[in-house]
């Protein structure tokens, strides 16, 4: 699998056909068994896996959310606060003293706010693990048709595990998935 920088790949593929684990061990939170990753020709390894792992920004199937941004400095209350009003949040949480006033939310906005959090982080590569399954029609269709080019926009690379064939055509590329492996 190569994947080129500033790409939008869709990975596709039945329940259980290995999307999720290809990319827990694209981004090494599975340590790969078997076959290497290169990054420019450069063999990551046990001397460089964490900083390859600083490259990306994901948000998996089953997330995680904290109130306090960890391992993010200096980030302006009023940017946060912006996307809080941009993803329709705004009347739900807020961020201040470095916190999200509330997480307990639908499912569909706690991946709103964990998007927010993946902004802010500004990776070079986002992994999207069905991201918009959960999402509203409206923000379904602002992830696909707005959200993925302006991060190609910026020379992101994305990778995002969908099932709305009705978006494909808006994908670089397709890869699917079968039985653990790419087809």
């Amino acid at each position: 699998l190569n994947i080129k920088r500033g790409e939008v790949i869709f990975l596709i593929g039945g329940n259980g056909s290995g999307k999720t684990t290809l990319l827990k061990a694209l981004t090494m939170l599975y340590k790969p068994q078997a076959g290497n990753i290169y990054v420019d020709d450069k063999l990551i390894d046990d001397s460089n896996y964490l900083e390859y792992r600083e490259l990306y920004s994901a948000i998996f199937y089953d997330f995680h959310l904290f109130s306090k941004l960890y391992g993010l400095e200096k980030i302006s209350p009023k940017k946060v606060n912006e996307l809080l009003k941009l993803m329709q949040l705004d009347k739900k949480t807020e961020f201040r003293d470095d916190h999200f006033s509330k997480l307990n939310l639908s499912t569909g906005q706690r991946k709103r706010l964990a998007l927010i959090v993946t902004f802010l982080e500004d990776k070079p590569v986002y992994i999207f693990d069905e991201w918009a399954a959960d999402q509203d029609p409206q923000f379904k269709n602002y992830f696909y048709e707005e959200l993925l080019g302006k991060l190609k926009a910026q020379g992101k690379t994305v990778i995002a595990v969908s099932h709305d064939d009705r978006y494909y055509g808006l994908a670089d590329r397709i890869i699917k998935m079968d039985y653990g492996k790419i087809v």
